[in-house]
């Protein structure tokens, strides 16, 4: 195999490829990349078992044709600090020539046929077509919610995916709040679902931002697999072996108070409150009522006390309540709406967090548990 690369081009395919990989386990061949070189294109697999990518390699010319199994340890440094604007790779017998202007380095491959074979979406069937965008739009909102590492129960750290009147869904939980966001999709399998893991859709938002919007992004499935594909590439991440709870019985029916306020007024309003309460409990207490202001507050012992007021137009009855300023201001941080509606059904009920016009994104934060004197305790000397 000889193969004659554009380093800028070529290193945006295998940078993609080389996320797939393992680092950290002791199967070394996981370590590495396969590099398929035919007369018509160069094809790049990886995987770390429970993900895998297959991508057609930008900037690459093919003067002879072949395949290798490259060591992404040290191969990976050489490829993207080799001197100029190209590079050549003589692949003969497991050892590699890379030559650069006047460098020169040599260095051994893994046998080609210890390279695991990858699972293939020949015989999967269609979930539903979505633009990249959306795809990365529903999951950012959806995926809020989810635990950032593996825990059990396994959905805590996983998201549901699931086809509903034509819409995709992507919903998380954390047990402390809920997130759901839905998309509008083609070709939907009506009914069906399946629980991914976040490790593997972290990689798979990465993949998507490096698209463009526009792009289509067929998704499809088997027993084992979630497959996402393009034209130039398709990326693969095992499902998680668990089920979602049922969570549609938690979703509020109605609401006591509903707020509309400026979404980037209320981030700034509570990033200021949160400087107070971040190193204490990251608890924020809000006083609204009908035609008044939203009233943010929070305290530190020993340290001081925050009010922030903001405007807003709040209908129906008067509330205080304490919820995290930490959850709060993620799920008003993920949405890009200018406005924010807010619902509320009393003090131990969920507050809901919408975009201003109600539509495709829902937050479910529960709230901090205080008793009426704990929560009068807030009325300080700031008013």
């Amino acid at each position: 195999m000889k193969l004659t690369i554009n380093k800028k081009q070529f290193l945006g395919s295998w940078s993609l490829a080389e996320r797939s990989t393992s680092t950290g386990g002791t199967v070394s061949i996981l370590s590495s990349i396969l590099v398929k070189a035919s007369a018509e294109s160069v094809i790049l697999q990886a995987t770390d078992i429970k993900t895998s990518v297959i991508c057609r390699a930008a900037g690459v010319t093919v003067l002879e044709p072949g395949e290798a199994v490259f060591p992404i340890k040290m191969v990976s440094d050489l490829f993207k600090k080799a001197p100029g604007e190209e590079f050549t790779l003589d692949v003969d017998g497991g050892k590699v020539v890379l030559r650069a202007g006047r460098s020169k380095y040599n260095f051994s491959t893994y046998p080609v046929g210890e390279f695991p074979a990858l699972p293939s979406s020949d015989e999967a069937e269609l979930f539903c077509s979505i633009a990249a965008g959306e795809l990365a739009k529903v999951l950012d909102e959806g995926t809020l919610a989810a635990s950032a590492g593996e825990e059990f129960p396994l959905y805590l750290s996983s998201a549901n995916l699931q086809i509903v009147s034509s819409r995709l869904n992507v919903v998380s939980t954390d047990t402390r709040r809920l997130a759901l966001s839905a998309a509008s999709v083609f070709d939907a399998k009506e009914g069906e679902q399946a629980l991914l893991p976040m490790k593997g859709i972290k990689e798979l938002q990465r993949i998507l931002g490096s698209l463009t919007p526009e792009t289509e992004v067929k998704v499809l499935f088997d027993s084992a697999q979630f497959y996402f594909k393009t034209e130039t590439l398709e990326f693969t991440v095992r499902r998680v072996e668990s089920k979602f709870p049922p969570y549609e019985k938690i979703l509020p029916k109605h609401s006591t108070l509903d707020v509309l306020t400026d979404r980037g007024e209320l981030i700034s309003a509570l990033e200021r409150v949160d400087v107070i309460v971040r190193d204490f409990n990251r608890m924020v207490v809000l006083d609204m009522a009908p035609d008044g202001p939203v009233v943010l507050r929070g305290k530190a012992p020993d340290f001081g006390q925050a009010k922030e007021e903001i405007e807003a137009e709040i209908k129906g009855d008067k509330l205080r309540i304490a919820v995290n300023s930490k959850f709060f201001l993620e799920a008003l941080k993920v949405l890009r709406e200018p406005q924010v509606r807010l619902s509320f059904n009393g003090q131990s009920g969920h507050m809901s967090v919408k975009r201003g016009d109600g539509d495709g994104f829902l937050c479910l934060i529960a709230p901090i548990n205080l008793s009426e004197d704990e929560l009068k305790a807030f009325d300080s000397d700031l008013g």
